[in-house]
């Protein structure tokens, strides 16, 4: 190929005397003899650059397609990369973890399963954060509280109508485009806060038996919207009726001790003056509606957090668990929905129990005479038991039932 072009070159030199037209004539081989060398050095093809967007105009429909398309593939180069991190660091992190020679295999192997658990949760989550910045890059993901909003004006219901109003509280409950800081100056966001944290009478449950029923309504009802009223339920009741009723247990218990030794325990104490309704209803309700909402999980689709833009939402209930037949609105019975959360059905129910068992073992102290220093001890049957229930005795038993399960959960 050198051979070649070093040829035309003295092609060149020897036609200098024959005029300018002659010598015009010899550029055209030198011309092809470079662009084949480059070619053949450089290994391009010519064709995968014309299909990539090479040559096409700056502006139009086919340019802006190939700047999307390469724009795409440029992060997919990275999903192998990305890959071989991960797992090089999951690695590492279990060696780290369990260096310790003296640790028992029992608990090495415990804390390798954490880890790998834990680590499929960080990779799918980096994945997906790769995967919604190239649906974003391309223009196919809504990245702005605008662009989200716009996604669902197309169907926003009638003013003042029930579904406007089921949007209404559910919207100033869990805003999409607002943060902790924005709904603190709602007032209507403190309004609902309040009603979620007040055991009394057992307005906290049925506050959250409305918000779930505001949920399930949608028919189907959505996975998202399930899971974190869930996570909120739960946490509603460790603050409510596990700190804030344990702080309210230490100032009565103050207040019910007077000096000499003397004390009103049994008339004001921690949850002697307790109505036993709303005690049983918040203790029973903090039960059920979890289980409730766990129970409309399979059934649930996943519209709410679609982001994506100009297609079509997602099939309710595509998320290849095991699926049988629909059910509430929804075509298929998944009982994958909620993932690892379904691992809390399990412990909830096992706290639930582990609290009334502390109950009745308090009301059996109470009804033997078993404290120190109080009546002798005297035999006593389950009839006996229950009708402590309304007594002082059974209201001082629910009211620490209900502080152990809500710390508990």
């Amino acid at each position: 190929m050198l051979n070649s072009i070093t040829q035309g070159a003295r092609g060149i030199a020897q036609s200098s005397s024959q005029g300018l037209s002659t010598v015009g004539q010899n550029y055209a081989p030198i011309a092809d003899s470079i662009q084949s060398y480059v070619k053949e050095k450089a290994g391009l093809n010519m064709q995968a650059l014309a299909d990539a967007g090479y040559g096409l105009p700056a502006v139009g429909p086919k340019y802006e397609a190939a700047k999307k398309a390469g724009t795409a593939q440029l992060f997919d180069l990275g999903a192998p990369v990305r890959a071989k991190v991960m797992f090089s660091l999951k690695c590492s992190t279990q060696e780290a973890a369990t260096a310790d020679p003296d640790m028992p295999s029992s608990i090495r192997e415990r804390v390798k399963g954490m880890v790998d658990v834990f680590w499929s949760d960080l990779t799918v989550f980096t994945e997906q954060m790769f995967e919604d910045q190239k649906l974003q890059s391309i223009g196919k993901l809504a990245d702005t509280v605008d662009e989200l909003g716009a996604i669902g004006k197309d169907t926003a219901p009638m003013m003042l109508s029930p579904r406007w109003w089921r949007a209404f509280c559910l919207y100033r409950i869990k805003p999409f485009d607002r943060s902790i800081f924005g709904q603190i100056k709602d007032p209507v966001f403190w309004f609902f806060t309040i009603l979620s944290l007040f055991t009394g009478y057992g307005i906290r449950i049925w506050f959250f038996a409305f918000v779930l029923m505001l949920i399930v309504t949608g028919c189907p009802a959505d996975e998202f919207q399930l899971v974190s009223y869930i996570l909120g339920f739960k946490g509603s009741q460790f603050i409510s009726s596990g700190i804030i009723q344990a702080c309210i247990a230490a100032v009565r218990y103050y207040m019910c001790v007077h000096p000499g030794g003397t004390h009103t325990c049994d008339v004001d104490g921690p949850g002697a003056r307790e109505d036993i309704v709303s005690g049983l209803s918040d203790f029973l309700g903090s039960c059920i509606l979890t289980w409730v909402a766990f129970f409309f999980l399979p059934c649930s689709g996943r519209s709410a957090g679609s982001r994506v833009v100009g297609e079509a939402t997602p099939a309710a209930g595509a998320s290849g668990g095991e699926q049988q037949a629909g059910c509430f609105g929804n075509k298929t019975y998944d009982l994958s929905k909620g993932g690892r959360l379904t691992g809390l059905l399990g412990w909830d129910i096992t706290a639930f129990l582990l609290s009334c068992c502390f109950a009745y073992f308090l009301m059996y102290v109470d009804s033997a005479h078993l404290r120190p220093g109080g009546e002798k001890t005297t035999s006593t049957n389950f009839a006996a038991i229950l009708d402590d229930v309304w007594k002082w005795q059974g209201h001082t038993a629910i009211f620490w039932a209900r502080g152990f399960f809500a710390l508990l959960c």
